[in-house]
């Protein structure tokens, strides 16, 4: 399969894309230096590199995200191995958990952290 990044235009806000998903995802935490979606399949994937931190929103909305497929969106994406990374799978729990309904029905959603070190 492919890994796909989406061109982002200058006008494009997530939050009106991703309404609820963002507002958890984004909220509390340091400026974004770099956003950029890709696709991966059937799994759309929102990257933002906080300069210190590289959050990684795994979304599907057909079905679960296999552990195969996380392993190679970091590996792509971050070029590290799972133990270098938070993977958060209960993440669409959490997000219900806090009363957050997304605008569109997902089957599966993943949060990953990648903490960058400091040279």
């Amino acid at each position: 399969m492919k890994l796909i990044e989406t061109p982002l235009n200058s006008n494009v806000n997530l939050e009106t894309l991703y309404p609820n998903l963002t507002k958890y995802f984004f909220d509390k935490r340091q400026a974004v230096k770099l956003l950029k979606l890709y696709a991966y399949d059937r799994t759309k994937i929102i990257y933002a590199d906080r300069f210190d931190t590289i959050d990684l929103l795994l979304l599907n909305r057909k079905r679960k995200i296999s552990h195969q497929e996380v392993d190679t969106i970091i590996h792509r994406l971050l070029k590290v191995d799972r133990e270098d990374v938070i993977v958060n799978v209960g993440y669409k729990k959490q997000i219900m958990d806090a009363g957050l309904r997304p605008k569109e029905d997902y089957k599966d959603i993943i949060a990953i952290e990648y903490k960058v070190p400091k040279e």
